[in-house]
């Protein structure tokens, strides 16, 4: 692991760019000394992180390669070893959309997280709504779990009303966005393909869900889609439901959004300057 002292540096954004609702990211760091950047892959092959000038760090955001703070953080002091000055543990940006967290019922956002605190900034040239933390790559991943686990609730609930379809559409896409475990993420896309158009399910299975579980056949996925449904269906459907606003972004198509957010559970993504 890189030996880099914490207080060498400041977190100033993250690696890429906020196409989905949510997501992690590794860190993008300035050096107090002399103003060079990096990502901030602590587990990067070969051991050596690569610098570069503010003026290439500059060029690299305006090309949307790289997502600045609007003010930059300290490295968290969950990421340094105890007693020491060098970075132990991989620190790992996440960044979430305000009607997000809101239709997962998590509004606030958290500043305590696993014992971990967060501190949340806004993004230079990004929505006002969209806001990033920095923690441990763990910490970030049960983070993203927590938020899965409210919206499938937030689903499960408003499946069975199907005023509500365009909703839940929305809700489902949250879910694949947040979803990190694999449990959770194969209850993500069970209910994606729910509420998806007839023609689409199979190439999504065959696109995306097939290559996350290739132990799964197609039979037997559908099966999982009939059961789910049956489920939810035989629920107690309240009179009068609350009437809820459809949030999501149309920016990018389904399925150039679902390979958005497959670049975004891949392990760590990089554009490190190549």
């Amino acid at each position: 692991m890189n030996q880099i002292g914490w207080d060498e540096i400041e977190i100033v954004g993250f690696n890429g760019a906020p196409l989905v609702e949510c997501g992690r990211a590794l860190p993008v760091a300035r050096r107090n000394a002399d103003g060079a950047h990096c990502v901030l892959d602590l587990l990067r092959p070969g051991g050596e992180l690569n610098w570069y000038a503010e003026g290439e760090a500059k060029s690299y955001a305006d090309a949307q390669r790289w997502t600045l703070f609007d003010n930059p953080i300290n490295l968290p002091q969950s990421c340094v070893a105890a007693g020491e000055k060098e970075a132990a543990r991989q620190p790992m940006v996440v960044f979430v959309d305000d009607r997000l967290l809101d239709t997962a019922d998590r509004v606030p956002h958290p500043h305590l997280w696993k014992n971990e605190y967060l501190i949340w900034r806004h993004l230079k040239g990004q929505s006002s709504s969209i806001q990033a933390a920095c923690a441990s790559d763990a910490a970030v991943e049960t983070l993203l779990d927590d938020w899965a686990d409210g919206l499938l609730k937030r689903f499960d609930a408003m499946f069975p009303i199907d005023r509500e379809h365009q909703y839940v559409c929305h809700v489902a896409d949250f879910t694949l966005c947040a979803a990190r475990s694999r449990t959770l993420r194969w209850k993500a896309y069970v209910r994606y393909a729910l509420v998806q158009e007839a023609d689409r399910v199979r190439r999504t299975f065959d696109s995306f869900t097939n290559q996350e579980f290739p132990d799964v056949p197609w039979d037997g996925f559908v099966r999982e889609l009939e059961s789910l449904r049956d489920v939810l269906c035989a629920q107690h459907v309240p009179q009068a439901a609350p009437s809820l606003p459809a949030v999501s972004s149309s920016v990018v198509t389904a399925t150039f959004k679902l390979k958005d957010i497959a670049a975004i559970s891949s392990p760590y993504p990089v554009f490190d300057g190549r």
